[in-house]
This record gives structure tokens, C-alpha cells and sequence, in this order.
């Protein structure tokens, strides 16, 4: 009873103080400065293309019929069995093209039961169309697209690189201490070693894209597949001495999902009419913390997968290679090239893979100097790889829409290409004659003036979130996506209504 009566009187001083932070908000909607502050966002829902992207099909034009509700466990568990299917396929002594037959019906099955059905909790049918997606993108990139081209992930050649470097140093080594035994260290036996070494590193790194045997992984390598999607692998342990164990990433992991699982809380007061609804002010309170959410839930996500990394391999996290442990808060950021580089790194590496690369080479070969000229030929090379990882990332993201709602995905691919023409454009501006000005103000000024630089950076970044974020939260804003997943906030089914 003690606990129940101090619960109570928790969750009334809550609710208390958030009525009179909300009230206040109200108050001051009217004022110039809400109105002014929420131009780009106005300005953008009331455009024709916001409208266009954002229009929903009626349920009868459906490309598909309503979802089939089924238990949570037969969605998941089915699913997370064929993603362990494909992968561990590639340790079976099949030859290749059985292998890619035999991935091709599990690749349909994991991109069309998030599609045609759902289950009771909705946020778990959110995950799993999130790793539905991200695993066959994965796996269309290791099954077709590299056998395909010849050229397996650059994280894999890293490794190989690095681990034929180690074989060549230990055996030089060895090499080394019998010549010294007989005969002494000399300039010529050094010489000669150290030829050697880097002749054999030279000849396996340049080798590895020729003999590399795309479908017959071994235990270690499956390990290194598994994990490299997620961070910047080298191919080796790290020491004992260096990063993070699974114990010393649990407190942050612990304060991500609390902050995650409190503003789920704070949102399950609001109706999605209630939201868009709200006066000025409020409303932009309540989409910061719907900011702040997707935040908190991907930097829990990285925590989440780090520990799982340590505690299943032994080894500890390096943030060299995990930089989502120590980047900066990417609402920081000064331009959109500096944003999505210090976003996250969930997708970033199979995309660049599947999208950056193959369409840079695309452009080296076929787009060069004597078809489209030089200047031609250098904006082909650094505009078209980046709208196809941001056309990667539309596409992800689109589906996740359609198969949470049935909301067309159209608005997730315009705020993405949005995304790409600002990232395109900034570094279009740091490579003018302006951009190096402003680059040469801000190093040779003192730390106010660069204090001072980086806050109007700031600030024009804000500008251009309020203008695009209408895009990207339009489907989630509909559905009121908070009230679907708070069924998993261990504070709402503690002070929940």
C-alpha cells in the first residue's frame, strides 16, 4: 500500500508540473516570435509537393489488403529464423548458385510478412520490418551484387589485409630471430625482411578480389560479416587495454532507453489530433521531444548492439570503430554534410556498399572526362554516389511507412532527397571561393568568432530541419506512432493512465 500511495503522489506531481509547462506554452503561442520561429514549418505543410507526397490512398486502390493480425511470436520468431538461415548458409559446402537460389524465397518471405501482417504489439512489428529490411538489403548485397561484380566489402578486404599482415610479420619474425641467432643483425638481413614483408602484405591485399570465395565463409569470417555493417572494422582484436567492455557501456544504455522510455510516457498523453492540433509553441515542444525520442531509441539501439558485440566475442569496443560511443550531438551540427555524418552508423556501411561505391565505379568507368568533360565528370562522381545512398535510405524508410500503415512512402523519399541536395550543396559551398573564406575566418578567429560562426551555422541548420522534417514525420504524425509502442515503456505501465 506504501508504494501504491508514493506512485500516487509521484505520478500527481508529474502530471502537475507538466499541466503548468503546458499551460505556459499555450499562453505564449500568440506571440511574433512562435510565428516567426515556425515559418519554414508552416511554409512547408501548406506546399503543393508537401501535399502531393503526403496524399493518402484510399484503403480500396491498396495494393495489398488490410494486415492479418498474428501473435507476436509467430511474426518474429519465424523471421528471426530465416535471417540466421541466410546467414549461416554461407558456412554449408553448396555451391554458389544453390546458395542464391535457396535465399531468394527467403528474401520475398522477409520483405512480405511485415507487409501482410502485424501483431498485437505494434512496436514489435515495427523492429521487424526495420530488420527485415536491413537484412535484405544486407543479403542482396552478399548473395547477387558482389558475386556479381567481383568486389566484396571493403570492410572484408580491410580485414583480410590486416590478418595477412599479421601471418606475414609473425613469419618474418620467426625468419628474423634464426638469422640473427646465426649470424647477427645486419643491415642486409633487415633489409631484406622487411622487402619481404611488405611484398607478401602487397600480394595478398591485391589478390584477395580475385580468389575471395563469395559463398564459403568460415566461422571467423561469419563473425566479421555479421558485425561489419555496424562498425569501422580493421580486421583486428582490440587490446585489452583500449575501448569499452559490455559492463562499462550498460550505464549509458541504461540512461538512453530511461530517457526513451520517459518520453514515451510524456507523448501517451497526446492524441495525434491533439498534437496537430496544438498551439504553436506546444507543438513545437511535443515534435523536439518526438526528436528527442527517435534520438535516445537509436543511440539505445547502438548501446544495445555493442554490449551484444562484447558480451558474444570478448572483445571490447573501440570507439575508433564504434563511432556512434563518442560522436557529437549531430542537433549540433553545422551543415547537413556535418549532421548526417554524426547521425548514426546503423545503415550507413551497407549502403555505401551496395550504393556510394558501385555507382562511384559506375561513374569512374563510364562517366569519365572524354564523355561528359572534366567539370561534368567531376560533379558526376561526387553528386550521383550520394543521392544513391540517400535514395537507399528514402526506400528503407518508405517501406517501413507501408508496412507499419499502408502509407505511401513518398514523403520519406522527398525528405531524403532533400537531405542529398543539401549535403551536395554544402560541399559545393565548402570547396567555393566563399566557403574557403569562411573556412579561413573561423580557424585564423578567435574562439568567439568561431563560437559565434558555428552558432549561425547552427541556427541555419534548425532553419532547414523545420523546413524538411514535415516530410519525414507526416506518416508517424497520422498514425501516432507514441501511442503504439507505449505498451513497451516500463514508466507508462507504472504511472500510465
Amino acid at each position: 500500500m506504501a508504494i501504491e500511495t508514493v506512485l500516487a503522489q509521484v505520478q500527481d506531481t508529474l502530471s502537475h508540473g507538466a499541466d503548468n509547462f503546458m499551460t505556459f506554452l499555450r499562453t505564449r503561442s500568440d506571440l511574433p516570435i512562435a510565428h516567426f520561429l515556425a515559418t519554414p514549418w508552416r511554409f512547408t505543410t501548406s506546399s503543393a509537393l508537401y501535399g502531393a507526397v503526403t496524399y493518402s490512398t484510399p484503403t480500396s486502390e491498396q495494393l495489398f489488403a488490410p494486415h492479418k493480425v498474428i501473435s507476436d511470436g509467430l511474426l518474429n520468431i519465424p523471421l528471426v529464423l530465416a535471417i540466421v538461415v541466410l546467414y549461416r548458409m554461407f558456412l554449408w559446402p553448396f555451391p554458389g548458385r544453390v546458395k542464391q537460389i535457396l535465399a531468394f524465397p527467403l528474401i520475398m518471405y522477409l520483405v512480405m510478412v511485415p507487409v501482410l501482417y502485424t501483431c498485437p504489439t505494434v512496436f514489435f512489428h515495427f523492429m521487424m520490418a526495420v530488420i527485415a529490411i536491413w537484412t535484405v538489403t544486407r543479403m542482396i548485397d552478399l548473395y547477387y551484387v558482389q558475386p556479381w561484380t567481383g568486389v566484396p566489402s571493403r570492410n572484408y578486404l580491410i580485414s583480410q589485409a590486416a590478418r595477412a599482415a599479421a601471418r606475414s610479420k609473425k613469419i618474418d619474425t620467426s625468419s628474423f630471430s634464426s638469422t640473427k641467432s646465426r649470424s647477427g643483425l645486419n643491415k642486409t638481413t633487415l633489409s631484406t625482411i622487411t622487402t619481404t614483408t611488405t611484398t607478401t602484405a602487397m600480394t595478398t591485399n591485391g589478390s584477395t578480389a580475385e580468389t575471395i570465395d563469395f559463398f564459403h565463409w568460415d566461422s571467423e569470417r561469419l563473425q566479421e560479416e555479421l558485425w561489419s555493417p555496424l562498425r569501422k572494422q580493421n580486421g583486428k582484436k582490440s587490446d585489452p587495454s583500449v575501448g569499452r567492455s559490455w559492463i562499462d557501456l550498460l550505464p549509458a544504455f541504461l540512461f538512453y532507453y530511461t530517457v526513451f522510455d520517459s518520453i514515451i510516457y510524456f507523448l501517451s498523453f497526446y492524441t495525434s489530433e491533439e498534437v496537430m492540433s496544438a498551439p504553436t509553441l506546444e507543438y513545437g515542444f511535443i515534435v523536439s521531444v518526438v526528436c528527442s525520442y527517435v534520438y535516445n531509441n537509436l543511440r539505445a539501439s547502438v548501446f544495445m548492439n555493442v554490449i551484444m558485440y562484447c558480451a558474444t566475442t570478448g572483445n571490447r569496443a573501440d570507439p575508433q570503430e564504434w563511432t556512434m560511443l563518442g560522436t557529437k550531438l549531430p542537433l549540433l551540427a553545422y551543415s547537413p554534410t556535418d549532421f548526417w555524418i554524426n547521425w548514426h552508423t546503423l545503415f550507413r556501411y551497407v549502403w555505401v556498399d551496395l550504393g556510394f561505391n558501385p555507382v562511384k565505379r559506375f561513374c569512374i568507368k563510364h562517366l569519365g572526362p572524354e564523355r561528359l568533360g572534366r567539370r561534368g565528370s567531376q560533379w558526376a562522381r561526387e553528386i550521383l554516389p550520394v543521392y544513391a545512398v540517400f535514395v537507399l535510405s528514402g526506400a528503407m524508410h518508405g517501406y517501413i511507412v507501408y508496412a507499419l500503415w499502408r502509407q505511401n512512402g513518398w514523403s520519406q523519399m522527398a525528405y531524403f532527397m532533400i537531405q542529398a541536395t543539401g549535403v551536395v550543396v554544402s560541399k559545393a559551398i565548402q570547396r567555393s571561393f566563399i566557403g574557403k573564406a569562411i573556412q579561413r575566418a573561423y580557424k585564423g578567429g578567435s574562439v568567439t568568432r568561431q563560437c559565434a560562426m558555428k552558432g549561425v551555422g547552427v541556427m541555419l541548420m534548425l532553419v532547414f530541419h523545420m523546413a524538411t522534417a514535415p516530410f519525414f514525420i507526416s506518416a508517424y504524425e497520422r498514425q501516432g506512432m507514441w501511442l503504439e509502442v507505449k505498451g513497451i515503456s516500463i514508466t507508462f505501465r507504472i504511472f500510465g493512465k
